[in-house]
């Protein structure tokens, strides 16, 4: 009895022991990279657009792969989006009609080596490049999305001058979960940050 209570007792206590083990071993690396596992998993806040000119979006795309409806904003995301998080630039100019449509959407600081911003190899004439949407319109066309985008969902609404923006990732929220114990099955902790800057690049 002694043994078998001691037992249950060091497997809560290894598993512990393990977690403080990989979080000695890579310090602020590792509390760095649970925070940007975080971050991933949904991109969300409030639009805002100051122009004179009003904007609209009205617009939902499942995984890329069923989008409906239009968007056409250019102005401020008031949360969290790309691993950022604050006063963002945001821009979204989509559309969709289920099999077919293309997106062009971003917040804050375009990337290009990241996964979720720009497709692997591809080389951007500009920050925030359109992508094709649609079931129908990713397979019989050459310009697919970045390979993350397939394990999102978007709900974008601004009427006017406010609007809300969700982008939900729940692979990412696995990710993240998984990566306590330093599995990183995305293979998205070590992103090279660019040096570009809202379509300037700084040399």
């Amino acid at each position: 009895m002694k043994f078998t209570s001691h037992a249950r007792i060091l497997k809560p206590s290894a598993l512990l022991l393990f977690i403080a083990a990989a979080m000695l071993l890579q310090s602020c690396t590792y509390l760095k990279n649970r925070g940007n596992d975080a971050l991933d998993i949904v991109d969300i806040g409030i639009t805002v657009t100051p122009s004179v000119k009003p904007d609209f979006a009205l617009y939902f795309d499942f995984f890329n792969m069923t989008p409906i409806g239009y968007s056409t904003v250019d102005g401020k995301l008031l949360g969290i989006g790309y691993r950022q998080a604050g006063a963002l630039d945001y821009q979204a100019h989509n559309w969709g009609v289920l099999a077919y449509g293309s997106e062009k959407q971003g917040a804050g600081v375009f990337n290009p080596n990241d996964p979720r911003q720009a497709r692997a190899g591809a080389e951007p004439a500009k920050p925030w490049p359109a992508y094709d949407a649609g079931f129908v319109r990713v397979f019989a066309e050459d310009n697919p999305p970045p390979k993350f985008h397939y394990m999102e969902c978007t709900r974008q609404i601004h009427l006017g001058w406010i609007g809300f923006l969700m982008d939900f990732r729940p692979v990412d929220l696995l990710d993240f979960i998984v990566g306590w114990t330093t599995i990183d099955f995305l293979h998205d902790d070590h992103i090279p940050v660019s040096s570009q800057r809202n379509g300037a690049t700084e040399g």
